[in-house]
């Protein structure tokens, strides 16, 4: 990932709200991102970039680690410990995990590999890993049907203690694991195909006390989940949800993306006692112009269109929307959830959003975009104006059928599977 600079052209979005402004660029490949100080660590396909945010407005290329690995969207760190996770080549095989040494901020290191699974049935772990105490000494590692427990106590030999069941993961629909995090209060969140579900950690690693969760309002299939449950992060009492469903199953042929996935937020002030209940949900003018705002709503135009990875800081989102761009949710009043702000980029992919720690003003956020790299954006008041935007929906988004049809005829014997050129039937 090169270093942000004045000679790198950009091209000028599809769309933006007047107080979202794109103050630099760093092109590339971005999954995932994290921070410590006054440096941020940035997953990719490639491995691990490194990026001074001291200037948050500026960030520039430090450092960097290659790794082979694969899709390793959420990269969580502890103390100088960052971990990555190679995605499972097929069934419960294929999958490792990197320990990294982030002891020299500017050098990160692997300090050890660990195979992961290794049982050769079912759907393993290998897509996400991330943290469960405070002292760095456990990670929970999810993408699969069961969550993996790694022991990190001594990261230079991490040892698989092996696996359990969440009931985040319980859904006849599609049974998966895909996020965990660990709130302010040591609850610690899981979320999948069976919605989201709040844990305990007891003294077995493998049977953590399960505390409550979104029961069949959250389990696949629901109007709340189509496909998963994706990320979370808890404010208070309102559990802040994102919902993926980039691609439907029944579709013929599948991979039309007639979903999009929804932000949610959900009330956890009965945790213990009581359900996790729904509160609200949102979701992009695309979605909602084919459904009449439907909570289902489904939109066969690109084939990334969801919610994925968010952070929330101070009542305002800021939501990557894969090719939707970035969303910027005011949820503060959790029930009637606005929109007020957003970027959408020309050939984008935007993974995820994250405000920058080191900016004072609250105003900065990084994006992580498969097709673009990271781009660093400024929304004015850092959101909290109050004021509701809408995005507008291009003609363009929906190609040239009319055009098309002229161009293309279908074959007398293959019909459509075997498009021929106008310009060829014309030709003598």
């Amino acid at each position: 990932m090169p270093a942000a600079g004045e000679n790198v052209l950009v091209e000028p979005p599809l769309a933006t709200s007047s107080n979202v402004h794109l103050l630099a660029h760093i092109p590339g490949s971005a999954a995932g991102m994290n921070f410590k100080d006054h440096y941020a660590y940035v997953s990719g396909w490639g491995g691990i970039t490194v990026l001074d945010i001291a200037q948050p407005a500026d960030p520039q290329v430090v450092g960097a680690l290659p790794l082979p690995h694969f899709e390793n969207e959420d990269v969580d760190l502890c103390g100088n410990i960052l971990l990555v996770v190679n995605d499972r080549e097929a069934k419960d095989l294929g999958s490792i995990m990197y320990v990294i040494s982030i002891a020299n901020r500017t050098a990160p290191s692997v300090l050890a590999v660990l195979p992961l699974g290794l049982t050769g049935s079912g759907r393993g772990s290998g897509h996400i890993a991330n943290f469960v105490k405070t002292d760095c000494s456990q990670a929970w590692v999810d993408g699969g049907d069961h969550v993996e427990v790694v022991d990190l106590s001594v990261p230079t030999a991490p040892r698989s203690l092996g696996k359990f069941e969440s009931a985040a993961s319980l859904s006849d629909a599609f049974k998966v694991s895909h996020d965990t995090e660990l709130d302010s209060t040591g609850t610690v969140w899981n979320v999948g195909g069976g919605g989201a579900a709040a844990y305990r950690l007891t003294k077995d690693p493998l049977a953590p006390k399960l505390l409550g969760t979104t029961g069949t309002a959250g389990r696949n299939p629901s109007p709340y989940n189509d496909f998963i449950l994706h990320n979370s992060q808890r404010r208070g009492q309102t559990l802040l949800i994102t919902e993926e469903d980039y691609i439907d199953q029944d579709e013929v042929p599948p991979g039309g993306c007639r979903g999009q996935g929804k932000f949610e937020t959900w009330d956890v002030s009965g945790l213990g006692r009581g359900a996790i209940t729904p509160q609200g949900t949102w979701e992009t003018e695309l979605n909602g112009m084919f459904t009449s705002g439907a909570v289902d709503s489904k939109a066969p135009v690109t084939v990334n269109c969801s919610s994925h990875w968010f952070d929330a800081k101070g009542g305002v989102a800021a939501v990557g929307w894969y090719e939707q761009g970035v969303r910027f949710l005011d949820y503060r009043t959790p029930t009637d959830i606005k929109q007020v702000g957003y970027y959408i980029p020309a050939n984008g992919s935007t993974w995820a959003a994250y405000w920058s720690p080191t900016d004072p003003n609250g105003e900065i956020v990084y994006t992580a975009d498969a097709y673009r790299g990271v781009d660093v954006l400024r929304i004015d008041n850092g959101g909290l104006t109050g004021k509701k935007v809408k995005a507008p929906v291009s003609n363009t988004w929906f190609g040239s059928p009319t055009l098309d049809s002229a161009s293309f005829q279908p074959h007398s014997q293959f019909g459509f599977m075997c498009p021929i050129l106008q310009a060829q039937l014309d030709t003598p």
